[in-house]
């Protein structure tokens, strides 16, 4: 999955919100207001995500794709290149799993609003 394919898939996601906050050169998604994907357009390929902190590190020491992300919760966060080095079923996977984290967290009264991608 390159960075096109990665933008797509979470334009894709339901009720997935493509911002800016930041800057112009760094694309943010976001569900409920929250944070699920970042993505820095003037960098080489890569997006950051919210990870199980429980299997963070682990997936860090055993996958070339995963990385400690500059400027994020390291517990919470990792960067993932997109260079191919994770195939795509991968990518799809750890994009939902971080936005199923980010609903997850949400107000109960909120969650039925943002059902969990499967």
């Amino acid at each position: 999955m390159n960075r096109d394919q990665a933008i797509s898939f979470c334009e894709s996601l339901p009720q997935a919100e493509a911002t800016f906050p930041f800057d112009e050169h760094t694309l943010v998604f976001k569900v409920a207001s929250k944070m699920f994907a970042m993505l820095p357009l003037e960098k080489e390929p890569q997006i950051a995500l919210k990870f199980p902190p429980a299997t963070l590190e682990s997936l860090r020491e055993s996958h070339p794709a995963i990385f400690k992300g500059a400027y994020l919760n390291p517990v919470h966060w990792g960067g993932v290149y997109l260079d191919g080095s994770a195939t795509s079923s991968e990518l799809s996977h750890w994009i939902k799993t971080s936005y199923n984290l980010v609903v997850a967290k949400l107000p109960v009264a909120q969650r039925p609003l943002y059902p969990p991608v499967p």
